[in-house]
């Protein structure tokens, strides 16, 4: 079994490179969850809602009955707007996710041409033995740009383990095999690509909880800092959370809160930053 897991390994990093030696920049990575972003997008092992659809697909496996969520981005500085849409369940002893990512330009006037970046999801996770949680996500690459059409694909691959009630240790490897093909000919690589290592504690300060975060990027970036990750969430109430975080990648400090109110749940998060203008996220999910 390890000898076949260890080929498959292998074998996916030769098809990556294989890929990166072709052009590069479509689907930047953004922020798809309000909770992540306030952590500093420390999240690999964090997530445990719809949002693993787009941080880490072994998260789904922690999801129990039915969920649905919806996330708003809007970057200032290039009149972005990102909206984020999802749901999952459990069907038997797989956790089941979809969700779709709608980028857009708000001031049309700013742009001559037309722009969209959208992609399609879809998630499937397992505790495969006790503790290991594994998961995975393929998706649709949709853009529009005044030079053409594309489409495209993508897979993540992710994984949590428990190391015992308070730590858990992660990974996810971000479009490890992914292609996008315009009409004009060009075929790319998703500019998502990334390799993560995560871990998280849950700690008790006083009787109250502590979640701290560190998630650290093992793709090439210009300095070590632009690596890192960090996030931490208190609950000084049962169903009220408050964050902050640094995201050494988008060079962003973070802050923002949770509030649950019987089956629907509320997150913001406020995040600054010298090189863009100041961003605001919203995300609002409901369990059945």
């Amino acid at each position: 079994m390890k000898k076949i897991l260890f080929i498959s390994l292998i074998a996916v990093l030769l098809i990556n490179m294989t890929f990166a030696g072709e052009l590069s920049g479509s689907f930047a990575p953004v922020i798809n969850n309000a909770r992540a972003g306030a952590l500093g997008e420390a999240f690999i092992t964090v997530t445990d809602d719809f949002s693993s659809i787009y941080y880490n697909p072994a998260g789904l496996s922690y999801i129990e009955s039915p969920t649905l969520g919806f996330n708003y981005l809007y970057i200032p500085a290039g009149f972005i707007s990102v909206e984020s849409l999802g749901g999952a369940t459990k069907l038997g002893g797989i956790s089941v996710g979809a969700g779709v990512e709608i980028k857009s330009i708000t001031n049309a006037e700013e742009l001559s041409f037309p722009f969209s970046e959208n992609s399609i999801k879809l998630s499937l996770a397992k505790e495969v033995i006790p503790k290991l949680r594994v998961g995975l996500s393929t998706s649709l690459y949709l853009a529009t740009l005044d030079t053409g059409s594309a489409t495209g694909f993508g897979i993540d691959v992710g994984t949590i383990y428990e190391i015992n009630e308070k730590i858990k240790v992660g990974a996810v490897w971000y479009d490890p095999i992914s292609s996008i093909e315009w009409s004009t000919g060009t075929v790319e690589s998703s500019s998502r690509q990334d390799l993560l290592l995560g871990v998280s504690a849950n700690l008790n300060a006083i009787n109250i909880p502590v979640t701290l975060a560190f998630d650290v990027s093992l793709y090439d970036k210009p300095y070590f800092y632009n690596r890192l990750h960090f996030g931490a969430e208190v609950n000084p109430l049962p169903l009220l959370s408050v964050r902050v975080g640094y995201n050494g990648d988008k060079e962003t400090l973070s802050l923002g809160f949770g509030a649950k109110v019987n089956f629907i749940k509320l997150d913001y998060a406020f995040l600054y930053t010298k090189a863009l203008s100041n961003q605001h996220i919203i995300t609002i999910s409901a369990s059945f």
